[in-house]
This record gives structure tokens, C-alpha cells and sequence, in this order.
């Protein structure tokens, strides 16, 4: 029998004295993103969230998307204040068989201050820019000499190129490792316009070719004429070199590696794949684990730092889409990234807040 409009408010008052009841801040929301109820303690510590209000709106006016996206798209947590001044919160959304709210946002005081985490970032950043000047001026010097070869004697001459070589190898590892920090802190934000993705992998194939075919191997593409997506362009450079090098690092000489881009659906496929050994891990997703390497990774001159891939997933995740692994033994390894044709409405095909 279905209740009245009575049993209805005499229901919700009775959920209301229940999560009253608990020591934490707790908000229900149902599955069109409204908020539904918020006990006491979610109303002294968020005063600005209450019954009626579209979820996402309200936490965008608190802080930026990325970090929203972190709590009702990819459901982890997120840590900013509730109010100016205010003390830094966590954020966390969970699925909740409730049948007034499809979903339960809890809210708790953080174990450091907002002073202590800026601080953090601070020393990141700095330390990231000390690192940048001393770099840039040997990767400046040891061009230089290679663009000199003559002037060298041979044993010079594959000095400097080591020199430069891994010069700009510790100017990427600074780069991702500063990319990481930010991003567990929930500091890393996307540039988003409109970007055509044929041209930003015709980009990735023509600065990656040269050195790719200096170590015996071949790279090829296959792309169709894509769409314009919204999305961060240096960061899409960035994730697809990221898997094209790693390929290349993993492998030896005589390797394939092919970039096939396509349109499936509502999502554009960017498929990166080699014919070389396979991942070593009997969990092909360990590879998406921070400074995880295969046994190749050191060979020869080609050094992996097991950031690259993790910082990819974790840069595609924030442009809203996904990375996959195919992987075997000796038959090589294929990643794509999945990533929306619209961001918006990847927003309802995914938690629908």
C-alpha cells in the first residue's frame, strides 16, 4: 500500500533522529543528486548543504570540479573546507540501500591542518623549480656538444648524448613525480577546451618517431577522423606519450608499436600496443600502481620509473574517462584510453550526481 504524504514526513522525521543519532556529519542524497536529509552534525559542519539542494552544485561553490568529480564520479576521497576560513574536511560518497537516498555523503575532520597542507604543496613546488634550473642548464650545455659531434672524440660524443639523455629523462621523472604530489592532494586541475585529437596524436607520432627508430623499433598510426572533444591538450600530449614511451622503454629492438585511435559509441578509443614481451605481473592492473617496473625497465639505456602509467590513469579519470590493459607473456601489451565525447553526459552515464 503506498504511503501518504503523513507517513512520508513522519518517515523522514524518523530517519532525520536516527542519523541524529550519529557521531558523524552524514547526508543522504537520492539518485538524481538531491540532497534528501542531514543530520546534526552535518548541519554545524556543512551549513551551506541541506534538504532540497542539487549535491553537485553546492560542492562546486565550495571548491573546484576536479575535486567534486573525485567524490561523486569516482568516489573517493576529497579533502577541502566547508566555509572560507574554515577547517579542512574530508569527503566521501557511499552507496547506501536507504530508501529515501541512493547514496550517503559523510563528512569528518581531517588529521592535518590546512596551514600543514599548503605547506606540503609549497615544498613540492619548490623543491620541483630548484630541480628545473640545474637541469635546464645541463640538458642546454650537452645539446650543445651534440650538435657539435665533430668537435668530440667518440668516447665524448656517447658521453654527451648520455648526458642529455638523461637530462631529459630527470626532467620528466620531476615533472610526474611533482604531477603525483598535486594530484594527492587534489591540487592537479585540468585546462579544458575544445581540442582536435587528430592533430595532438599527430603531434605525440612526430616528436616520438625519431627516437623510437634510433633504438631499432617501429611506430605506426591508424586513426580515423575524431570528433572535438573538451579537454586539457598538454595533458592528453602527456598521457599518450606516456604509453607510446612506455612501450618503447619495455621492449627491446625490433618491437612494434602501433597507435590506433577510433570512435565506439559515446567514448573515443585511443589503443596503444606492442608486439614486445607482455607485462610481468600476474595482475595485469598492478601496472597501474605507483613505481611498479618490468624486469626491462633498467636494460641498456632504456630506464622505466613506474610513474608514467599511474600518473596517466590518473590524468584520463580526471578528464572523466578510463584506461584499460591487455596484456600476455611474450605477446605483448595494449592500453587504451576511453574518453568521452561529452563530458557532461558522461557525468549520467556514470553516478548520475
Amino acid at each position: 500500500m503506498a504511503m501518504s504524504a503523513r507517513d512520508d514526513k513522519e518517515e523522514l522525521a524518523l530517519r532525520k533522529r536516527t542519523l541524529d543519532s550519529l557521531p558523524s556529519a552524514v547526508i543522504t542524497v537520492d539518485s538524481g543528486g538531491i540532497v534528501v536529509c542531514v543530520n546534526r552534525t552535518a548541519e554545524e559542519m556543512v551549513p551551506t548543504i541541506g534538504p532540497g539542494v542539487k549535491l553537485r552544485a553546492s560542492l562546486e561553490e565550495l571548491t573546484n570540479v576536479e575535486k567534486v568529480d573525485r567524490i561523486l564520479f569516482h568516489r573517493e576521497i576529497a579533502t577541502f573546507a566547508a566555509r572560507p576560513e574554515g577547517p579542512e574536511l574530508h569527503w566521501m560518497l557511499w552507496d547506501a540501500s536507504e530508501p529515501e537516498g541512493e547514496f550517503v555523503l559523510t563528512v569528518w575532520d581531517t588529521d592535518w591542518s590546512e596551514v600543514i597542507n599548503e605547506r606540503r604543496v609549497a615544498f613540492t613546488m619548490a623543491a620541483s623549480h630548484e630541480l628545473r634550473g640545474p637541469l635546464t642548464t645541463i640538458r642546454g650545455f650537452s645539446e650543445i656538444l651534440n650538435m657539435q659531434p665533430g668537435s668530440l672524440s667518440p668516447e665524448q660524443a656517447e658521453a654527451a648524448r648520455i648526458v642529455e639523455d638523461s637530462a631529459r629523462l630527470l626532467s620528466v621523472l620531476v615533472d610526474d613525480i611533482f604531477d603525483l604530489t598535486r594530484s594527492s592532494f587534489g591540487e592537479l586541475r585540468l585546462d579544458l577546451h575544445e581540442i582536435d585529437l587528430n592533430q595532438v596524436i599527430a603531434v605525440v607520432i612526430s616528436s616520438l618517431e625519431p627516437g623510437i627508430s634510433d633504438r631499432g623499433q617501429t611506430l605506426t598510426l591508424d586513426a580515423e577522423e575524431l570528433p572535438v572533444i573538451e579537454a586539457d591538450e598538454s595533458r592528453m600530449i602527456q598521457m599518450i606519450s606516456n604509453l607510446v614511451s612506455n612501450a618503447s622503454v619495455h621492449n627491446a629492438a625490433g618491437v612494434k608499436i602501433r597507435v590506433k585511435a577510433r570512435r565506439s559509441g559515446n567514448e573515443i578509443a585511443i589503443t596503444v600496443a606492442d608486439d614486445g614481451v607482455g607485462l610481468p605481473f600476474d595482475d595485469p592492473e598492478a601496472v597501474f600502481l605507483s613505481f611498479r617496473r618490468g624486469e626491462a625497465a633498467s636494460d641498456g639505456d632504456r630506464t622505466g620509473s613506474g610513474i608514467g602509467v599511474p600518473l596517466t590513469k590518473l590524468l584520463v579519470e580526471l578528464h572523466r574517462g578510463r584506461i584499460t590493459v591487455e596484456t600476455g607473456r611474450g605477446e605483448g601489451t595494449s592500453f587504451t584510453l576511453w574518453l568521452p565525447v561529452d563530458r557532461e553526459a558522461a557525468l549520467a552515464e556514470g553516478t548520475g550526481l
